[in-house]
C-alpha cells in the first residue's frame, strides 16, 4: 500500500504562525507536524508516499528532501491552483497505482493504520474513511453509518441544529485506485463536499471505520496549544524527541539547565537551548531548539519555538512565540497572545491576553499592547450568532470592532458593488452604522443609506433593488440587555448563508482586508424615501377604505422605528391608537385592552419582525395560534399556492391548509429559509407591519372581530420543553439519539424529527448558539404529546452522563 500526504495547506487560522511557513511544518515538540505523519505511514509498512504541495512548496521540500532520511521514498506532486482536498491527488495518478492511504500533513494522530487497512479489505471498499467521535464536531464532516458501516448520511461543517452525530471525518482516507473515475484532472474537488455525495448517490462501496486512539487536526491556535498539553500528558501514542531526565521532563541534546533553575513537569526543552539560573520553567511549557532563557524569567503553559530570546525577569503565561523572537528584560505576555516569527519585543513590554503580533515586527520598550499589532484581536469564538453578530453595547460592539468587521465583509464582495445600509433611530446604533460604513468604503464598497428604519424595510427595498446586499444596525433594550445586533443579508435581501459567514469570520480572524486605492473607495449616499416604497407596497395589499370604516381602537406597545412606522400606517388607515409604555407587562396591556374597548392590543419587537397580539377580550394569541393566523392569511386572503412553516409547526396546520386548497412546505426553524420559499422577504412571520396590515384587512372584510377568527383557528395538540446540555456534549447526544431510532421514519430537516407509529411525532431540535435542546411533541392528545415529550428529555439528560 502507498501512502498520500495532503501538504497544501496555508493554515490561516493559525496566524501570525503560519505567515511564512506551510502548516505542515508547524512544529510540535521540536517536530514539524508532517514528521509525525510520516513516522506513523513509516510504523505501519507504509514507506512510498506522495506528498501533494502548493503553499510555500520549497520549505516542506528542503527539510524532508526525498525522505531518505526518514527512511521513506518522498515524491512531490504540486498543485499551481488549488484544486481542493479530492482534486490534488489526481495529479499523483499515475504514482497511485495500488490501494493507498491518505492523510492530512497536518494531522496528529497514533491511529492503528493496520486495523484499518484490514477492515477496508474486508468490506471490498471503494473508500474507507476514519472516523472519530469528538466532542464539538462543528467543524468536521459529520458522519452517519448503518449496521454495516456503510456510509448512508455525510454532511460537511454542520450548525448545531444540523448535527446529527458526533462521529467526525478524520481527513485520514484509504482508497482504491478506482477512484480516479470519479475525478477530473486540474478541476477543484474536494473530498466530503463533491467526492463522498457522489460516491453515495452512486451506491459505491463508502464505508466508515470508527478509530480508536488520538486524533487532533492542528487547524486553529487552541488545538495547537492542546496538542502539546496531550503529548504532555501522555495522551498520544507517539514518540517523543529527546529524553526524559526526570519523570515528565523531555530534553534534546546539549540542553543546559543551571543550577538553581527551576524547572517542574510535565515540560520539553529543546536541543541546545541554555535556562539560566533563578529561571522558572512550570508545567505545559515547550521550548523549541537553541532558545536562551534569562534568570528570573518565568514560564509556564507557553510555547516556544527555535532560537527564542527570552530576557532577565520576563513573565510568559500561556503565550506561544515563533522562531527568532527575542523579548527584552522585564516583558510580560499573557494567555493566548501569538508572536509571530523575528519580533522583537522592547523591555517592560505586556502584551495582554489574545493579542496577535504579525511576523519581524518590532514593540518599543514600556509599551502595553490590547490589541493586534497590525488591525485586531480575537474576542469571541465565532462572530456569528443564530441571528447575525451581536453584543454589549460599546464593550463588545464597538466603532472599531464593527469598522474591521466591515472590512471583511467588503472584502468578500466585489469591488464597487454597491450595498444597502439601515439602521433603527437609536444613536448608538446611528453611530455603529457609521463606523460599519467608513469600513465597507475602506474595501471599496458603495452604500445607500435609507436609516431610520426597521429591519424588514430594508429587505424588501434589497429585493427590489441591484444592490449586492445589506446591513441592518438595531440597539435592543429588551429587558435591559443593551445589546447591539447586526443583520448582514444577501442580493436577495436573505440573512447571508452559512458559506458567506464562513468567508468574512476567515478574512476578519486572519484579518485579511481588501484596503481599495483612494481613488477608487467606496461613496455613500443617504435616501429617505424608501420606506415610503414599502408601506406603498403594504397597502396595495389590503382594502383600505374596509379598513377606515372599521374605525379600529388599538392598543399599541412599540418603540423606536417600529411606533414611527406602525403610526403612519395606522393615520392612513383610519386607526385610532393608544400607546402604552414599551416596559408595560402584558398583565397591564389586557387591562388597557379591556378598559378602553378597544378592538385588539399590539405589541411589536425592536427589530419590526415579530407581532404580538391581543384579542379584544383581552386574550393573548401564543405561538402556535399565531402560526395558524398566518397560514389562515397565507392560503385566505393572500391566495398562495404553498408556504413556509418552521418544522416544529403542529400537524393541524397541514389540516387547516388542505381545507383552503394550499401546500405547507416545512423548513428550518430560520428566517432565511423560510423566506427562501416564499420567493420574496415580504412575509408576515418576519415582517411585523406587513402581518398587522393582513390581519386588520381579514378582520375588517371578514366583519368579525378577532376572537371569532381565533375559533377558526385548529386546536394545537403540542408540548415545548427546554432542556439544557452543555456544547461540549450534544454531538455525543444527537448520535445516540440517532442509534435509537434507527428503523424508526424520522425527518432530519432540522434536528431530528420522529415519528410515533401511534401516531404524532417529537422533535428534537439543539440551539445553534446555546447549550439547550428544545423538544416539541405531537400526539392524538395532550397527555400522550407530554408522555413522548417526557421521554425525550430524560433521555438527553441520561446521555449527557455517558
Amino acid at each position: 500500500m502507498k501512502g498520500v500526504i495532503m501538504a497544501g495547506g496555508k493554515g490561516t487560522r493559525l496566524r501570525p504562525l503560519t505567515c511564512n511557513l506551510p502548516k505542515p511544518m508547524v512544529p510540535i515538540l521540536e517536530k514539524p507536524v508532517m514528521e509525525y505523519a510520516i513516522e506513523l505511514l513509516k510504523r505501519y509498512g507504509v514507506t512510498e508516499i506522495a506528498v501533494t504541495v502548493h503553499y510555500l512548496p520549497d520549505q516542506i521540500k528542503q527539510y524532508f528532501g526525498n525522505g531518505n532520511q526518514f527512511g521513506v521514498e518522498l515524491h512531490y506532486f504540486e498543485e499551481t491552483t488549488p484544486l481542493g482536498t479530492a482534486g490534488s491527488i489526481k495529479n499523483a495518478e499515475e504514482f497511485l497505482d495500488e490501494p493507498f492511504i491518505v492523510i492530512s500533513g497536518d494531522a496528529l494522530t497514533d491511529f492503528n493504520l493496520q486495523a484499518g487497512i484490514d477492515f477496508h479489505n474486508q468490506k471490498n471498499a471503494l473508500a474507507t474513511i476514519f472516523m472519530k467521535q469528538v466532542e464539538t464536531p462543528l467543524e468536521y464532516g459529520v458522519i452517519m453509518t448503518n449496521e454495516s458501516n456503510r456510509i448512508v448520511r455525510f454532511l460537511e461543517k454542520p450548525s448545531w441544529n444540523e448535527v446529527f452525530s458526533d462521529t467526525v471525518n478524520t481527513g485520514i482516507y484509504i482508497l482504491e485506485p478506482e477512484i480516479f473515475r470519479y475525478l477530473q484532472k486540474d478541476v477543484p474537488t474536494d473530498f466530503s463536499k463533491d467526492l463522498f455525495p457522489l460516491l453515495m448517490k452512486e451506491n459505491e462501496g463508502l464505508y466508515g471505520f470508527q478509530s480508536e486512539g488520538y486524533w487532533s487536526d492542528i487547524g486553529s491556535l487552541n488545538q495547537y496549544r492542546k496538542s502539546h498539553d496531550d503529548f504532555l500528558d501522555g495522551l498520544i501514542d507517539l514518540p517523543i524527541t529527546g529524553k526524559e531526565i526526570t519523570p515528565g521532563v523531555y530534553v534534546g541534546q546539549n540542553v543546559v539547565i543551571e543550577e538553581l533553575a527551576t524547572v517542574k513537569a510535565p515540560v520539553y526543552i529543546g536541543s541546545g537551548t541554555i535556562v539560566r539560573k533563578h529561571a522558572k520553567i512550570l508545567p505545559y511549557t515547550v521550548i523549541g531548539a537553541h532558545s536562551k532563557i534569562s534568570p528570573f524569567a518565568s514560564l509556564k503553559r507557553s510555547i516556544l519555538w527555535n532560537d527564542v530570546y527570552v530576557g532577565v525577569g520576563s513573565e510568559l503565561r500561556g503565550t506561544t512565540i515563533a522562531s527568532s523572537t527575542s523579548l527584552d528584560e522585564a516583558s510580560c505576555l499573557y494567555e493566548h497572545s501569538v508572536i509571530g516569527n523575528q519580533v522583537h519585543i522592547g523591555k517592560k513590554v505586556t502584551v495582554k491576553p489574545e493579542v496577535k503580533v504579525w511576523p519581524e515586527k518590532g514593540i518599543i520598550d514600556n509599551t502595553i499592547v490590547h490589541t493586534s499589532l497590525i488591525w485586531g484581536k480575537k474576542t469571541t469564538r465565532s462572530l456569528f450568532t443564530s441571528r447575525g453578530i451581536s453584543g454589549i453595547a460599546n464593550i463588545e460592539i464597538t466603532p472599531d470592532f464593527v469598522a474591521r468587521v466591515a472590512s471583511a465583509y467588503g472584502s468578500v464582495l466585489s469591488q464597487g458593488g454597491l450595498l444597502g445600509v439601515a439602521s433603527d433611530d437609536h444613536p448608538f446604533s446611528e453611530l455603529i452604522l457609521k463606523a460599519f460604513v467608513q469600513g465597507l468604503h475602506s474595501a471599496g464598497i458603495h452604500t445607500v443609506d435609507i436609516s431610520p428604519t426597521m429591519a424588514p424595510v430594508l429587505r424588501y427595498i434589497i429585493e427590489q433593488e441591484e444592490w449586492v446586499g445589506g446591513v441592518y444596525i438595531r440597539f435592543c433594550n429588551h429587558h435591559n440587555e443593551m445589546l447591539v445586533v447586526i443583520e448582514l443579508y444577501d442580493e436577495k435581501g436573505l440573512s447571508i448563508d452559512g458559506g458567506m459567514e464562513r468567508k468574512i469570520e476567515n478574512a476578519f480572524w486572519q484579518e485579511d482586508y481588501r484596503r481599495a486605492p483612494f481613488d477608487k473607495i467606496g461613496i455613500g449616499m443617504h435616501e429617505s424615501g424608501k420606506s415610503e416604497r414599502y408601506m406603498k407596497k403594504v397597502l396595495n395589499g389590503v382594502n383600505i377604505r374596509s379598513i377606515q370604516e372599521c374605525a379600529f381602537q388599538i392598543v399599541l406597545n412599540a418603540n423606536g422605528s417600529p411606533f414611527s412606522m406602525v403610526s403612519k400606517l395606522f393615520e392612513r388607515l383610519n386607526c385610532s391608537v393608544i400607546t402604552v409604555p414599551s416596559e408595560t407587562s402584558q398583565e397591564n396591556m389586557i387591562g388597557v385592552v379591556q378598559a378602553t374597548g378597544s378592538h385588539l392590543g399590539i405589541w411589536i419587537d425592536q427589530s419590526g419582525e415579530r407581532l404580538q397580539v391581543m384579542t379584544e377580550d383581552g386574550s393573548w394569541l401564543d405561538e402556535d395560534q399565531m402560526l395558524s393566523l398566518y397560514v389562515l392569511l397565507a392560503f385566505g386572503d393572500h391566495q398562495l399556492s404553498q408556504y413556509a412553516v418552521p418544522v416544529y409547526g403542529s400537524s393541524e396546520l397541514d389540516q387547516l391548509a388542505d381545507k383552503l386548497n394550499g401546500t405547507l412546505i416545512r423548513t428550518k426553524a430560520d428566517a432565511r429559509s423560510i423566506l427562501e420559499v416564499g420567493g420574496t422577504v415580504l412575509n408576515v412571520q418576519y415582517d411585523a407591519i406587513f402581518a398587522l396590515s393582513s390581519i386588520l384587512n381579514m378582520i375588517s372584510s371578514r366583519q368579525m372581530p378577532l376572537t371569532q377568527l381565533v375559533k377558526m383557528l385548529p386546536e394545537i395538540r403540542l408540548i415545548r420543553e427546554s432542556v439544557q446540555c452543555p456544547s461540549r456534549v450534544k454531538g455525543r447526544v444527537m448520535r445516540k439519539l440517532m442509534e435509537e431510532t434507527k428503523g424508526q421514519q424520522i425527518d432530519l430537516v432540522d434536528g431530528i424529527k420522529v415519528y410515533h407509529p401511534g401516531g404524532g411525532w417529537t422533535l428534537i431540535l439543539p440551539d445553534i448558539v446555546d447549550p439547550t435542546f428544545t423538544v416539541y411533541s405531537q400526539g392524538p392528545d395532550l397527555e400522550s404529546a407530554r408522555e413522548k415529550s417526557k421521554s425525550y428529555v430524560h433521555k438527553i439528560k441520561s446521555f449527557q452522563q455517558m
